[in-house]
């Protein structure tokens, strides 16, 4: 169960293995030694899908057998290319960077004795999982076998409610620390029969939460599921939208993020000459673009998984990237539902998407459409060209505000919990002073000097404590610490929101983390507090 802790491991390929065991207590090197011993021969040709650090395609590549190893995170390939040449394998074992749902393009059919998926399919949709195993099933030679192996979500009502208590508190950790998740499979059996395969063998590990499965794929396809009709996008009922804009208004950069499941759908009555268009799962952000398009466009959207994050943000942060819409593309056969191979893109998905990229490996045109969802129906009447008003990057009044609320519901809560714990007397006066600064903020940024947060926390900070200099002046007189201890808060609180606030605006590099310089002026203010009392002598005062 604990294996969704992985996502934060595959940043650390040095620890991985080592994770992974711990994680797993043990099981999955036995999972692996059984594998090797049981179904590796000589000569045999295998592929790893998912090969992370190479420590399975090695074991094999001893074995004798021939192994082609893929992975899509560089740094845990970097790893695994170390070890096939420390362990002088290179001539058996290889290994290269290639996305799973694209395996069918770059081998031929029946070119495997095996293929092996560990921990992978957990990290994919439903709709991937299904591409992957058809294209499996393809390349596998006759007699081949297909072995999986992954977290599963136990079946029984005690051994299910113990699993999820547990793994809940791992989640949680897990997506603060990398945004991301895996899903625990559900029916593997009924998923790999659907996809064309018979399962022969099926063993449970970890209290039935980790399991490796052995299929074989049908000499027929009869019972392969076909491509079916595409659905329109959900519709909530008129209070539970209200209630999630509500929700995405002031806490929308708190997880769980109101999310659309990822998938190609209708808007309208589609034919395959109508526009294709992407945007993330963020449900705020599909929502508008459903509201810009029904009753003007007939058209096909691909909602990609953006980890529920908008999709400026998640470009930035490398959860909207060209390798997603490439498999979102094929996982969702969209080439079976148009006939244009033309994709309108999100321009502000353009700083962490790859267009060429993805032209490189589908041939598909890419088209970046307006900034606004408001302006595509009348990008898609100008010809896909859009006029400089639709390229313009704004950013109103009004949406500062609205961004301000969204980024101060955390920061807020990050503030106000721990004041109303320790320093309950402080709660009211923090919370206006924080909502004062951050709402002038809002107002007053493009008249603040600075492109970066911390330089428009300069003049933030002359302007408070200008602010706090005359209110104690006419309203409230008190004596020199007071006035010291409001004023080095007042400062703190400024900092703090300018340099956490700047990722608010599309105008400012919001990927761009503030934390290492804040964290050093924080402790510096910190000393300050601290030093100034003693030497002047206020403590004993």
């Amino acid at each position: 169960m604990a294996t969704v802790f992985m996502k934060w491991l595959e940043q650390k390929p040095d620890s991985y293995d080592r994770g992974i065991r711990l994680l797993t207590l043990g099981r999955i090197n036995r999972i692996r030694d059984d594998l090797v011993k049981k179904f590796i021969r000589s000569k045999m040709k295998v592929l790893e899908i998912g090969c992370g650090t190479g420590e399975l395609a090695c074991l094999m590549g001893h074995a004798g057998a021939e192994v082609i190893g893929i992975d899509v995170a560089p740094a845990m390939l970097v790893t695994a290319e170390e070890r096939v040449r420390r362990e002088n394998l290179t001539d058996i074992v290889e290994v290269k960077r290639l996305n799973a749902t694209a395996i069918g393009e770059y081998y031929p059919p029946e070119t495997f004795d095996l293929i092996v998926a560990s921990l992978i399919f957990s990290e994919l949709s439903l709709n991937e999982q299904k591409l992957v195993l058809e294209q499996c099933r393809q390349l596998l030679k006759s007699g081949g076998k297909l072995i999986l192996v992954d977290e599963i979500a136990p079946a029984g009502a005690i051994r299910s409610l113990i699993y999820r208590l547990l793994r809940f508190p791992i989640v949680l950790v897990t997506f603060l620390l990398t945004r991301t998740t895996t899903r625990s499979l559900r029916h593997v059996e009924n998923l790999l029969e659907i996809q064309g395969f018979r399962v022969s063998q099926k063993h449970e590990y970890l209290g039935g939460s980790l399991c490796a499965v052995l299929a074989e794929p049908l000499m027929t396809s009869d019972q392969v599921e076909q491509s079916p009709r595409l659905p329109h996008l959900p519709r909530r009922n008129i209070m539970l939208r209200l209630l999630v804009d509500v929700w995405t208004l002031f806490f929308r950069v708190i997880p769980p993020y109101p999310k659309v499941s990822p998938g190609l759908y209708q808007i309208g009555d589609p034919d395959q000459d109508s526009p294709l268009f992407a945007t993330g799962n963020f449900e705020l952000t599909v929502n508008s673009v459903q509201r810009a398009i029904e009753g003007k466009l007939d058209a096909w959207l691909l909602v990609v998984d953006s980890a529920g994050i908008n999709v400026w943000c998640a470009a930035g942060g490398g959860f909207l990237t060209a390798e997603k819409v490439i498999s979102s593309l094929k996982a969702n056969r969209a080439g079976e539902y148009v006939d244009h191979e033309r994709i309108v893109l999100p321009q502000l998905s353009a700083n962490g998407v790859d267009g060429w990229e993805i032209r490189k490996e589908t041939g598909w045109e890419v088209l970046w459409g307006p900034v606004l969802a408001e302006d595509i129906s009348a990008f898609v009447e100008n010809d896909y060209k859009k006029t400089e008003k639709m390229r313009a990057v704004k950013f109103p009044l009004k949406d500062r505000l609205e961004m301000v609320s969204g980024t101060f519901g955390l920061y807020g809560l990050l503030l106000l919990v721990p004041t109303a714990i320790f320093w309950r007397h402080l709660f009211w006066p923090v919370l206006m002073t924080l909502a004062g600064l951050s709402y002038f903020y809002a107002i007053a940024l493009p008249w603040l000097p600075g492109k970066d947060g911390l330089w428009k926390s300069i003049p933030l900070t002359l302007l408070s404590v200008l602010g706090l200099i005359l209110f104690t002046a006419v309203f409230d007189p008190v004596s020199t610490q007071i006035f010291f201890n409001r004023a080095l808060g007042l400062v703190a609180l400024s900092i703090f929101v300018s340099g956490e606030f700047q990722g608010m605006s599309p105008l400012m590099r919001g990927e761009q983390a503030n934390w290492i310089p804040e964290a050093l002026i924080m402790t510096l203010l910190g000393l300050v507090y601290w030093l100034t009392p003693l030497l002047l002598g206020w403590r004993g005062a």
